[in-house]
């Protein structure tokens, strides 16, 4: 697995200024916000999440495509050696991927869902971050269904995803007391 200074320089490397690179670094930074909380609960690898959460997008040095880039990402970390991390980037499209839909676009024939416990806050720490700030899931989804209404694949999967995404706010804010929702938010005012 990365170090957090190893995940560093690959998002500098491959993302220089580029301005989806701020979004990475709010997804870290909620993330590193989060572990505290959540780890009373869970078992978390603190660094994996950090630099999966920081990863996530990378593939957007080569494509914004909203499935694309997860396969870009999946390819460029296989490439760099990284196995754990390249499953990140593609299980975080759409809140996971059967295995169908997965070789539908180049990735291997298997399911690439977020299963671990990082795996799943990496993709729900995603949906609650717009760009660089904290928002509802409501909100996130109301805007990726606006941005991505002419692509069929993401538009048509967005309710599962969503779906996915309750239940594991729901699970996580069950487990630490707390709405996640209402953590992740109330943060915002704190930046």
């Amino acid at each position: 697995m990365l170090s957090r200074t190893e995940a560093s320089q690959i998002l500098v490397k491959y993302g220089a200024e580029a301005r989806w690179v701020e979004h990475c670094i709010a997804v870290a930074a909620m993330a590193d916000y989060l572990a505290p909380l959540i780890s009373r609960s869970y078992r978390i690898d603190t660094d994996f999440l950090w630099s999966t959460a920081l990863l996530h997008d990378i593939g957007r040095c080569v494509t914004h495509g909203p499935v694309e880039h997860g396969v870009a990402g999946y390819n460029l970390m296989m490439e760099l050696g990284h196995s754990e991390e390249a499953y990140v980037c593609a299980s975080h499209i759409l809140f996971g991927l059967r295995a169908d839909e997965a070789a539908d676009f180049g990735l291997p024939r298997e399911s690439f869902v977020p299963c671990r416990t990082e795996e799943i806050l990496v993709t729900l720490i995603d949906y609650l971050i717009e760009h660089d700030r904290p928002v509802t899931l409501t909100a996130r989804f109301s805007s990726l269904r606006k941005r991505n209404a002419d692509n069929e694949f993401f538009y048509s999967r967005l309710d599962r995803a969503e779906k996915a995404a309750i239940h594991f706010m729901d699970q996580i804010s069950g487990s630490i007391g707390q709405s996640l929702e209402e953590v992740v938010l109330s943060h915002a005012i704190m930046l």
